[in-house]
């Protein structure tokens, strides 16, 4: 008897167990789809602020203010870039902040006088790692 009882129970806790394994799974990949959406919430919050700074700067012909505001969006890139490498970014939300990221670093990359800045902004060896990764590794359209 009680190993008919014990043939019951596997035989009705295996699918429960699969179906609560299926639910957990799927309440992860939410998770992390959620975690995303506020790390690149912010993250372009941040990136927009600094581009309307760097837009008043420029208006306001203060040369000093913007050389500041550029050395800062590019340490927000560098930010961005490590999120992306932390897995941070996922599903469309985390397409989208690549794709931004990518836009940014080829508009950088594409003005002689911004990618001039850009380098006058490295003090050390190890700065925009991040950035010189991203590069060498994600395509904005793969």
């Amino acid at each position: 008897m009680y190993e008919t009882l014990a043939d019951v129970v596997t035989i009705v806790g295996f699918p429960v167990a699969l179906v609560g394994l299926a639910f957990v799974g799927r309440q992860m990949k939410n998770d992390r789809l959620a975690v995303s959406a506020g790390a690149i919430g912010a993250m372009r919050a941040s990136i927009m602020e600094r581009v309307e700074r760097l837009h008043q700067a420029k208006q306001a012909g203060d040369v000093p203010a913007w050389e500041d505001e550029f050395k800062e969006l590019a340490n927000d890139l560098e930010m961005a870039c490590a999120i992306y490498f932390d897995g941070q970014m996922s599903g469309r939300t985390g397409l989208l902040a690549k794709n931004l990221i990518c836009d940014f670093l080829n508009m950088i990359n594409a003005d002689e006088d911004l990618r001039g800045e850009m380098e006058k902004a490295i003090h050390a060896s190890d700065t925009f790692t991040n950035i010189r990764d991203f590069r060498a590794r994600v395509k904005r359209d793969a």
